[in-house]
């Protein structure tokens, strides 16, 4: 083990660490548009937790790609990181990691912009929420085709298992309604 760059490491549990978060920010996304959870959690704390769960993400991914680009076996440059196809290691598969980071960003900065935007705002952000559907697929695609880990057994577990989950969260999504309006003591909810 002590012939093994720390680097790589490093990229193999950022990259492993970041699709974990994005998985659970897709599924916080899916349980806010649910009366899955009934009351054991409100919609404020889910939608915290969501935002919470999205920067952490980021958070991974941006390391993630730090480390690329200062390992000392494979470097890449910032090209290589933010171009598909200009990678000469699986460039299909480091081009489905750069998309997947791509179609976050807007989702990202809609959702910061989001309450000085007014009504406006509102059908932008959920259009660029499509991008982050879009998203998993494509980093889960690079996950498997590029994480040198990714036929591991602990991986393949990790794999399914937040698959699962988010097929589960889906269907609860189609069959569960979404939850209405809110009321404050005493007050009428007009619809």
């Amino acid at each position: 083990m002590a012939s093994v760059a720390w680097t790589w490491i490093g990229i193999r549990a950022s990259g492993v660490t970041a699709w974990g978060l994005l998985t659970a920010v897709v599924l916080w996304g899916i349980l806010l548009r649910t009366r899955l959870l009934g009351h054991a959690a409100s919609p404020t704390r889910l939608l915290d937790l969501h935002r919470w769960l999205g920067a952490s993400a980021l958070g991974f991914l941006a390391l993630h790609m730090f480390l690329l680009l200062v390992d000392p076996y494979l470097p890449f440059s910032f090209g290589q990181i933010l171009i598909p196809g200009l990678s000469s290691w699986e460039p299909l598969a480091v081009a489905f990691g750069i998309c997947a980071f791509w179609l976050l960003i807007p989702v990202s900065i809609i959702g910061r912009l989001r309450p000085r935007m007014a009504n406006s705002g509102a059908k932008l952000f959920q259009r660029s929420h499509w991008l982050a559907y879009a998203a998993w697929p494509m980093a889960t695609a690079h996950y498997v085709l590029a994480g040198t880990d990714a036929l591991t057994q602990w991986s393949i577990a990790i794999l399914i298992a937040g698959t699962a989950l988010l097929v589960m969260g889906l269907l609860a999504r189609g069959f569960v309604p979404a939850p209405g309006p809110t009321r404050a003591a005493g007050s009428v909810v007009l619809r």
